[in-house]
């Protein structure tokens, strides 16, 4: 399944040029470099007022964390999979949501994050 294809009006079919100094681009390549962003996407989310990540931002995430959050979302696509393939679930959609919400809790409150591997292992069973 490919991309879905976007509306007229989400289509990015204007280019704006603007001309900098050497150090001007270094700096804004630099910056953008941090951000995890191309020179574009970030030039575009700084003149629209989007949200820029910053580089100690994105450095500061626990990799575990991420997986976690990843696993959560493999789970959530099986069980919309299963559901729209009519397949009965031997897992609630309620027990991921809650695991996600516990993930969401440690994002904000900056405590450490130790996965439960209880959710997964149901869900392996149901494979």
């Amino acid at each position: 399944m490919g991309r879905p294809v976007k509306q007229e009006h989400e289509k990015r079919t204007e280019v704006m040029q603007t001309r900098v100094t050497l150090a001007e681009h270094e700096h804004v390549r630099g910056v953008a470099e941090d951000a995890g962003l191309s020179v574009s996407d970030y030039v575009r989310r700084r003149a629209c007022g989007y949200m820029v990540p910053t580089g100690a931002a994105r450095r500061s995430v626990d990799p575990a964390l991420v997986s976690e959050l990843n696993r959560i979302g493999v789970n959530l696509n099986q069980i919309t999979r299963n559901l729209n393939s009519g397949r009965p679930l031997r897992i609630h959609a309620k027990e991921v949501l809650r695991e996600l919400e516990a993930v969401l809790r440690v994002v904000v409150s900056g405590e450490s994050f130790e996965p439960d591997d209880e959710l997964d292992d149901m869900l392996a069973e149901d494979r």
